[in-house]
């Protein structure tokens, strides 16, 4: 079984590069106490009148240095948490990615997809607080107040002492508002988590809210949950300041106590005015570390929030079928005949069999139409052969192999296809098209284009393939959209040509274009036609018409309409809306 992610897991990456961090910052520390020391030298060296001025040089140089150094080391704490922030950012994105590219079309049981964008986005950028900021500052706030106790115990063990047990007030106080905290962040993170699911999901849905008449009640509840949100991140500023306030009291009175001390002993004659400068500058420095420690913390709740969101997409089990698919490395020897044998398939056990011991065989060079009332199971066949999904029962075989042993990208990329949802990416229509075949010409794209109906509408674009599509291609009409999809799917130019309504939403002369094309490439390929409209499978060399989930008939056009059965009936239905199929 496949090792759990963590937290922690997510910055493995960039280990070494918080142990810089955490070294850069220890020099800063370093260089601070070097530049109040010699601060202090010089008070002393002036009360007791024995400052020269070739002494006084050597100390300006000194600090001189020192402040450089600070510098130096400031800017390579700042590239460290750079680098972390960008490997840990680019890390978990990548694990994101890969587990849905894993999960396949599972991703959708574990959230919805506006809630994934904002896990991918906004949620790894969070990581950024918990690796970049509060990991080095934890080990810095346990090493320099050790650091400065065992540097100032040289000047005055009381003091030293008193300080170092006055800090352990500022964690003190960070675990007793902790749970607090926690709480408010945590509601505060899935509340705007759901807001930008709802309001990416509006947007998406922006025609049919207006269609419905629905826009002012959506906005409506866009107000509410921008409310509630509000609300949350009010609260959250509430707890922070809280915290904040608290913290500060604490470094303010134990600053506080520490320049009362130094006076005391100086007053006493157990310190040097010098070393008491010393106490002064660096009393506050015992509480730094801490203080910002407590400030990020608020911070990493936050990311801490926003990572359990993430770790509940990594860590998605993946069901026996995707782990199936991940193990499967078997290839393809040019055999492209599939056969189905007693297929059965549910999208979930406690839910009736979408298909039901389905049995038939897909020849290369023919076309086999599938036909069938909504719901019958025709696209799923389609999913099957893809390995979106697996059998529940029965076996599936491609050339005689067992689907299950063959490789999913393998398969893949011996399929073109043209589903019922086509989707087009922003970017243009010859980028598109090139997803297909990356070295295709000028000329195939052309070609195809002509193939598919769609040549004269870019020919009519002023930048032709070049023409910009906006983003879900909104700009085209269906048809187009159907047309571009079909000129990818005939431009892959793979064995097996499977196109779910690949003519819905065609015109008739576009349609009697495609029609001839599939015909012409056929002879060649294993071709897969699921349709509605059953005028566009009548010159199919097979049709299978499927009912409530099982293979009803087998046969070409004419011998289906002879038989009077399920497939004649269908056109019977048909020809009341349509026209005549049949004469």
């Amino acid at each position: 079984m496949k090792e759990k992610h963590t937290i922690f897991s997510l910055g493995k990456a960039s280990k070494s590069w918080i142990a810089f961090a955490i070294i850069a910052h220890l020099f800063i520390a370093a260089t601070t106490v070097v530049f109040f020391d010699r601060i202090g030298y010089v008070v002393d060296a002036l009360m007791t009148h024995v400052l020269t001025k070739k002494t006084f040089i050597e100390t300006v140089n000194i600090m001189f240095l020192v402040f450089l150094s600070r510098l130096i080391f400031s800017w390579l704490a700042n590239r460290s948490v750079y680098e972390i922030s960008t490997k840990v950012k680019a890390g978990a994105r990548d694990k994101i990615y890969s587990k849905i590219l894993e999960l396949e079309l599972e991703y959708r049981d574990v959230k919805k997809t506006g809630s994934i964008a904002t896990t991918t986005v906004e949620g790894v950028e969070q990581l950024e607080s918990i690796f970049g900021l509060v990991i080095p500052q934890a080990f810095l706030s346990l090493l320099i107040p050790f650091g400065l106790y065992f540097y100032l115990r040289r000047l005055n063990s009381s003091i030293a002492l008193t300080l170092l047990v006055l800090v352990i007030f500022i964690p003190i106080s960070i675990m007793m508002v902790r749970a607090w905290i926690k709480k408010v962040t945590k509601a505060h993170w899935f509340s705007y988590e759901n807001l930008h699911a709802f309001y990416l999901d509006s947007l998406q849905g922006i025609t049919t809210l207006k269609t419905f008449g629905l826009v002012g009640k959506r906005m409506e509840e866009i107000g509410k949950r921008s409310e509630n949100f509000r609300k949350r991140t009010m609260e959250l500023l509430q707890t922070n300041l809280t915290s904040n306030l608290s913290m500060d009291i604490i470094a303010m009175c134990g600053t506080a106590v520490g320049i009362m001390l130094a006076i005391r002993y100086t007053q006493s004659g157990d310190l040097t005015i010098g070393a008491a400068t010393i106490v002064v500058l660096l009393s506050y420095e015992f509480f730094r570390p801490l203080r910002l420690l407590g400030s990020y913390t608020h911070i990493a709740m936050q990311g801490i929030a926003a990572s359990k969101s993430i770790l509940e997409i990594l860590n998605k089990d993946p069901s026996k079928h995707a782990l199936s698919r991940m193990t499967s490395k078997a290839k393809l020897d040019g055999n492209f005949d599939i056969v189905f044998k007693n297929v059965e398939f549910s999208y979930r056990e406690d839910r009736n069999p979408v298909l039901k011991s389905v049995n038939f065989e897909l020849k290369t060079g023919q076309i086999t139409a599938l036909v069938g009332e909504s719901g019958c199971g025709k696209t799923t066949v389609a999913n099957l052969i893809t390995r979106f999904y697996e059998p529940s029962a029965g076996e599936i075989t491609i050339g005689g192999k067992p689907l299950h042993t063959i490789d999913p990208i393998e398969i893949r990329n011996n399929i073109s296809m043209v589903s019922q949802r086509t989707y087009l990416f922003h970017g243009s229509i010859r980028e598109n098209l090139l997803i297909a075949k990356p070295d295709a010409t000028d000329d195939e794209l052309y070609e195809t284009c002509r193939k598919a109906g769609i040549l004269d509408f870019v020919n009519s674009l002023p930048q032709k393939l070049d023409a910009s599509l906006v983003e879900q291609a909104k700009n085209l009409s269906s048809g187009q959209i159907q047309r571009i999809s079909i000129a990818r799917a005939l431009l892959k130019n793979a064995p097996i040509l499977i196109l779910d309504e690949p003519t819905s939403n065609v015109d008739a002369e576009n349609e009697e274009k495609i029609q001839a094309t599939l015909q012409e490439i056929a002879r060649t390929k294993t071709t897969l036609v699921i349709a509605h409209r059953l005028r566009t499978v009548r010159d199919a060399h097979k049709i299978i018409t499927l009912q409530k989930g099982k293979v009803a008939e087998v046969g070409t056009h004419k011998d289906l309409l002879d038989k009077k059965g399920v497939y004649a009936n269908l056109i019977r239905t048909q020809n009341q809306f349509e026209p005549v199929i049949v004469n």
